[in-house]
């Protein structure tokens, strides 16, 4: 008879199907199926509650997180003003101290609400140098029993040498990049350097892509060729891409069906955008969403993440991928069974395909990095909203009911 380190008993799935056990050993799924024979350190009676995998957050900024004393920024020009403000702030020896302390409440956070990976864009300036990244990179390794941490660093002239340095020896995990964030023609040589980057060194590519509400997709059509022409499917990803809202329908189904033959990953930040965009309409205010019924209804990876917590560009946040679903739901006015269980994917295995996880999932031989909820479904679980029952990552019981262990 075989040993376990967990057995979780009467479990249902993200499919529906129920009356499923779940069997962990060494770290790995070692056993899904009906009746697992074998004796196991623990045992954990789910009653036909929901088992699923953990959440991806793929889109934050760690290094920002928390930094917002009081909330007075009203817009996005105002958050860019008080967020350079508060970098001033920080003495370039306190940096790394600094992003660290605030990181890590967030990085708990996400860890007790059930998410093992977590993918962070990291400031990069004359302000605070490398340090941000550096901080990161610490985190990663002290963190690394509660959740993966994965940056995403832009490559800056003048720290040429540090970056490559970085790039040379693991140190970063995507390269970032904002080509044509303020207007103009300047996107098409920012981002053929920055895949000329990314083939250089072997690193995929996350980019901020026209996140605006002007009707230009000059940028994103420009990034989906690119994609197709260099041939990284799969190892390009494309945040935000609000301006898709503004342009003509035919435009943009042209251009989803572009990116699905590209193998362009999405990413939508309903939580923060629909908070920061459309500021200047008066009747009717668009959403400040992309067009992800679109994008879902043609295949294409779509996630939605988290995006900035409690700072300057957003004064919400908890950490919690379950928040973000419900509110993606919401916005995009997804409700049925069906329609949910398509909103929980775009917070697990979309985003896991986004950064490139590794052995990730619910079934025999992954990771073993899953939750149990309180419910029995998934359309149950987003519309509760209650604290996950148990958090494994790795194999680990990291937390219970909302709380580290």
């Amino acid at each position: 008879m075989q040993h376990f380190d967990y057995l979780i008993k009467d479990v249902s799935l993200v499919s529906g199907e129920t009356g499923f056990d779940v069997a962990v050993k060494d770290g790995k799924i070692a056993e899904i199926a009906r009746g697992i024979a074998g004796s196991a350190d623990e045992v954990i009676d789910a009653a036909g509650r929901l088992a699923a995998p953990a959440f991806v957050d793929s889109h934050t900024h760690l290094d920002k997180a928390m930094s917002a004393q009081n909330f007075d920024a009203n817009g996005l020009g105002e958050a860019i003003g008080q967020s350079r403000a508060f970098q001033d702030s920080v003495p370039i020896d306190k940096v790394r101290d600094n992003v660290k302390e605030r990181a890590s409440i967030v990085l708990d956070w996400e860890a007790a609400n059930g998410t093992c990976a977590i993918k962070s864009h990291v400031l990069l300036d004359e302000k605070w140098g490398m340090e941000a990244l550096y901080a990161l990179n610490e985190l990663k390794e002290e963190y690394k029993d509660k959740i993966q941490v994965l940056n995403i660093t832009p490559y800056d002239p003048a720290f040429d040498k540090e970056w490559r340095e970085a790039a040379s020896n693991g140190q970063i995990d995507f390269i970032a990049g904002y080509p044509g964030l303020l207007g103009g023609d300047d996107y098409a040589a920012e981002t053929d350097f920055l895949f000329d980057l990314a083939m250089e060194y072997d690193l995929p590519l996350d980019l901020h892509v026209n996140e605006a509400d002007a009707p230009d997709l000059r940028c994103f059509e420009y990034v989906i060729n690119k994609t197709l022409e260099t041939g990284l499917k799969g190892r390009v990803t494309c945040g935000h891409v609000t301006g898709m809202n503004a342009v003509p329908d035919e435009q943009a189904a042209e251009d989803i069906a572009i990116a699905k033959e590209a193998g362009v990953n999405i990413i939508t930040l309903p939580s923060c955008n629909m908070y920061l965009m459309g500021r200047d309409d008066k009747q009717p205010v668009r959403r400040g969403l992309t067009r992800v019924h679109e994008f879902l209804e043609a295949g294409v990876n779509i996630s939605f993440a988290s995006d900035n917590i409690r700072d300057h560009f957003r004064p919400f946040g908890n950490g919690d991928m379950l928040e973000e679903a419900l509110f993606t739901a919401q916005c995009i006015q997804y409700g049925t069974v069906e329609q949910l269980r398509k909103v929980f994917a775009m917070g697990t295995i979309n985003p896991a395909a986004n950064c490139l996880l590794k052995d990730y999932g619910l079934k025999s031989g992954c990771n073993a990095s899953f939750n149990l909820f309180r419910e029995k479904t998934v359309n149950d679980a987003i519309i509760s909203q209650h604290p996950r029952t148990h958090v494994f990552h790795n194999g680990k019981l990291i937390a219970k009911n909302g709380l580290l262990l």
